[in-house]
């Protein structure tokens, strides 16, 4: 193994906030390396502006300028706040993940990576990575993990298993050979507890998600995007945009998980010189449209607490500043993540329970905690 090998910053997972997180450690001028276990990129999955990659983004969506709440059943509309004041997009995840590979250096990314084992080498104290391909062994001064919901990098850092709820999720994008008939309105229709939501992604292409219960054929109805079509549950005016969707864009996804927020609170989710990022520390639910929002601010944060110490952090004998710097990230982190897994929690399990007492402390405690409905997308995580 090479010594420039044993000096990098490894990260494992090149999803979005492997990419980011690499693209924040470069605009810093820290070099890292990025490990995913696929053979390509994988697009199914204020911050922008740090990364400057923000501007190139803006080319490929509209902005989202209003929202709209409606029953299906008695017809009633309200009016959704969108933005907080802010900027409000719905990207493609492929075009992120695009703009993000493209400004990294080249050979940042290593694909075919599988890692199947970390452990502490008990000469160094640094960590030691397994490769299942060809069973190289690394040894970075710092791991970070973003290796998404079913992290191999959390368990070594304590987190518990992420659990899940009863409810699925279906995804997709819906192509319009002329202008869609949406504009740049954000709609979510809510049917006996089955939400449809569509954001216009440019003039053509509109991205939808729906939520519902998870039935006993969702994990067959999964691994056939045919299916997808036929288990939405919604009327047919409102499911024919599905019904014309992209079948390459479609996903259901039939267990939603999340982290607890009690994990979180009690767990410090960085041991020694090891951490977490994106979806192996915060695995989101979709209800609150924050899971990708969250993952740029950890890249942020992240790549500004290791950089502010990277002169020592990767020398032999630094290793205590490298622990500084991830100790200063969980803990500018931990209150933030917290209250986003919380309040997915909630809503999360309002939606997932027929007890009439449960789901009445869950509105008692969004309307005490979480009044304002948009106060997460006012989150500034500082600068890079």
């Amino acid at each position: 193994m090479e010594k420039s090998d044993e000096e990098k910053i490894v990260i494992v997972g090149g999803g979005i906030c492997g990419l980011a997180t690499a693209l924040a450690l470069h605009r810093k001028g820290v070099e890292s390396i990025v490990l995913e276990k696929s053979e390509k990129l994988r697009a199914t999955g204020a911050s922008l502006n740090q990364l400057g990659i923000a501007s190139k983004l803006r080319q490929t969506a509209l902005p989202i300028q209003s929202g709209h709440y409606i029953t299906v059943k008695d017809g009633k509309h309200t009016d959704l706040p969108v933005g907080n004041g802010g900027e409000c997009r719905c990207l493609r995840r492929s075009d992120l993940m695009k703009t993000l590979a493209e400004e990294l250096p080249p050979n940042t990314v290593r694909f075919g990576c599988k890692v199947v084992s970390i452990k502490v080498d008990a000469n160094t104290s640094a960590y030691s990575i397994l490769h299942l391909h060809d069973g190289t062994m690394l040894m970075p001064r710092v791991i970070i993990g973003c290796d998404g919901v079913n992290s191999v990098v959390a368990s070594i850092v304590g987190l518990n298993l992420s659990r899940h709820f009863s409810t699925c999720a279906i995804r997709g994008v819906t192509h319009y050979q002329t202008l869609h008939p949406f504009g740049t309105a954000f709609y979510l229709f809510d049917k006996d507890g089955v939400r449809l939501g569509l954001l216009p992604i440019n003039h053509n292409d509109v991205y939808w998600f729906l939520t519902r219960k998870l039935t006993s054929t969702d994990s067959m109805v999964s691994k056939d995007q045919r299916l997808i079509k036929d288990s939405t549950g919604f009327p047919n005016h409102i499911t024919e945009m599905i019904n014309n969707s992209d079948v390459d864009s479609l996903h259901l996804t039939d267990q939603i998980r999340y982290r607890a927020p009690w994990d979180l609170l009690r767990t410090k989710f960085c041991k020694g010189t090891v951490t977490l990022a994106g979806d192996a520390l915060h695995a989101m639910a979709p209800f609150l449209l924050q899971g990708g929002s969250a993952s740029l601010e950890d890249a942020v944060v992240l790549a500004r607490c290791l950089s502010q110490n990277m002169g020592i952090a990767l020398d032999p004998t630094g290793m205590k500043a490298a622990r500084a710097a991830l100790d200063q990230y969980a803990k500018e982190r931990k209150m933030r993540v917290f209250w986003l897994s919380l309040e997915t929690f909630v809503v999360g399990t309002m939606h997932d329970t027929s007890a009439l007492l449960v789901r009445g402390l869950c509105i008692i405690t969004l309307i005490i905690l979480f009044r304002d409905k948009i106060a997460n997308t006012s989150y500034d995580c500082g600068r890079l």
